[in-house]
């Protein structure tokens, strides 16, 4: 929209630690703010904005509020009407356990979404147009009924399990991660010195050594997987200072996640320090003898 239809956009920084200040967001509406979009968990840094508290400003102001739940559905309680929010956005195959290209909105009753393109309907088909009803408003084509079945199937997993109890031992585990990246030197975390509100998803980076060549050895020696770069979030990256080292490297932990993984993670990082640091004292010693 902003790009192509010259609509105008005012974008919040956060703070040292990761959070948006909803003062700020009441302190940028302005009389023709038509909406509020935020992501409820960062995928960069993962910490999880004040979503009641910024929702409590947008229902003061008068301004609709969008959240992306994309990487929160499945494991922070969310309640649109406690939370002032008019627009859920969220995808299947993250938290809520379902399969890649399956995703949704859930819009409350009063707000009114523009069809922007749309054919023939094959519900009511003496209708020449689409159905201006919900859900059909927003459905065209064949649904993608293997993603709502593995949709489906996840729910069954998390009622099963339970939301808290997946986040709690998600965050134990990013916990311990982070516990022990603090114990080797020449990592930098970003925005988890305290990981309350926040997510399982830790940001870090080795001093001297180029994120992606991190993300190469931590896969091919030690086959830990991880996340490099700029997480297609390079304002997030730019206001954290690492866009001019192309980003960082991201570390997710998920419902199937180990001690023993967290464990092999960070002796792999610890390794590759060790290699760094030998790297770079044999590097000061050949320009010493020159």
């Amino acid at each position: 929209m902003v790009r192509d239809h010259g609509a105008e956009a005012t974008f919040i920084p956060f703070n040292h630690a990761g959070f948006v200040d909803p003062d700020d967001i009441a302190k940028a509406i302005r009389p023709n703010t038509k909406l509020v979009v935020v992501n409820h968990g960062s995928n960069v840094i993962g910490t999880v904005q004040p979503i009641k508290e910024i929702g409590a400003v947008c229902r003061e102001r008068g301004v609709r509020f969008v959240v992306d739940t994309a990487q929160t559905a499945g494991i922070v309680p969310i309640n649109m009407r406690e939370m002032n929010i008019d627009v859920v956005a969220f995808t299947g195959h993250k938290a809520l356990m379902g399969s890649m290209g399956i995703g949704g909105l859930c819009v409350r009753k009063h707000v009114g979404v523009k069809q922007v393109r749309s054919g023939g309907t094959g519900v009511r088909s003496i209708h020449p147009f689409h159905l201006d009803e919900y859900p059909w408003r927003l459905e065209y084509g064949t649904p993608n009924m293997v993603g709502v079945a593995s949709l489906w199937a996840g729910q069954d997993w998390l009622d099963e399990n339970g939301i808290a109890n997946v986040h709690a031992r998600e965050m134990q585990l990013a916990e311990r991660l982070v516990n022990g990246f603090r114990q080797i030197g020449g990592v930098q975390l970003y925005c988890c010195d305290n990981l309350a509100n926040h997510l399982p998803t830790i940001l870090m980076n080795l001093r001297g050594i180029d994120p992606g060549d991190i993300g190469v050895m931590l896969d091919v020696d030690h086959n830990i997987a991880t996340r490099t770069s700029l997480h297609c979030a390079p304002l997030v990256h730019a206001q954290l200072g690492t866009v001019a080292r192309d980003g960082g490297v991201r570390f997710s932990i998920g419902a199937f996640n180990t001690e023993q993984e967290v464990d092999a993670a960070i002796a792999g990082i610890a390794d590759i320090a060790q290699w760094a640091h030998r790297r770079a004292t044999k590097s000061h010693s050949a320009l010493a003898q020159a």
